[in-house]
């Protein structure tokens, strides 16, 4: 899973705006503090984590490529969006 996916998936669960994560990221800041704050773990960790549950995740088609992918996926205004994905092995 690509590192930019984890990322975008701590930035939801922290419940960090889009205003906070420039902040963060524009002031040199890393995902490591505020999630030892809130979850006792660092990004790798969290990653690992993520890793271990995207299985039980649905399955779901990704809309561009059409492959079948899990997926953590936000629902917002009728709409979802994908958050972290992995495909499935055939």
């Amino acid at each position: 899973m690509e590192r930019i996916q984890i990322q975008r998936l701590a930035e939801k669960v922290l419940g960090l705006t889009t205003r906070e994560t420039d902040d963060l990221i524009d002031s040199g800041g890393d995902y490591d503090t505020p999630l030892k704050e809130r979850f006792g773990v660092d990004l790798q960790t969290f990653g690992d984590i993520v890793s271990a549950l995207i299985p039980l995740t649905p399955i779901i088609q990704e809309p561009k490529t059409h492959q079948l992918i899990h997926a953590f996926v936000e629902f917002q205004d009728g709409h979802g969006t994908i958050l972290a994905k992995e495909a499935i092995d055939e």
